[in-house]
């Protein structure tokens, strides 16, 4: 698809996004049996039960649009799944496991909210109130979790310095 106009690179970012979602959930999914705070396994579930909703939006924002959700790999996020999953394979100690399973997921956290941050900029301009709406939602959720990971990392880090 070549892009000409706004409207076009808007439908080129979430498509990307929808594929950074998919990646991240499949990601979460294998990590969440690694982590052994308590606090951090429900945090991960939870996190799975959103991206499931966030998927959901971005379906019902594609549904809108009259556009697929697929044709695009978010090679970004490729590349940050690649990293947790060498991490996740490298012998550690749990501690040491989960303070650097905390560093990438919230390396998710940041490349997602840079992405809907943009894509409800784009949708701002074109006028799709709802799409914007929809996507702030998101946001605000991918902000809030990434301030919950960075809450669970001062103490994970800790016991991590000290194993």
């Amino acid at each position: 698809m070549q892009m000409q106009d706004l409207q076009a690179l808007y439908v080129h970012k979430l498509q990307d996004i929808y594929s950074a979602e998919q990646q991240a959930l499949d990601l979460m999914e294998q990590s969440v049996g690694l982590a052994q705070t308590p606090e951090l396994q429900r945090g991960i579930r939870l996190h799975i039960d959103q991206t499931r909703q966030h998927i959901r939006r971005l379906d019902r924002i594609f549904g809108q649009l009259g556009e697929p959700p697929g044709g695009e790999t978010c090679e970004g996020m490729s590349g940050l799944v690649q990293e947790a999953q060498k991490l996740m394979g490298q012998p550690a100690s749990p501690e040491v496991l989960e303070a650097g399973m905390i560093a990438c997921r919230q390396a998710v956290e940041h490349y997602e909210i840079a992405g809907y941050g943009t894509a409800r900029t784009y949708a701002e301009l074109l006028g799709d109130q709802e799409a914007a709406r929809l996507l702030d939602q998101t946001l605000e959720e991918e902000k809030a979790t990434d301030e919950k990971l960075s809450q669970i990392a001062r103490q994970v880090n800790v016991e991590a310095m000290d194993a």
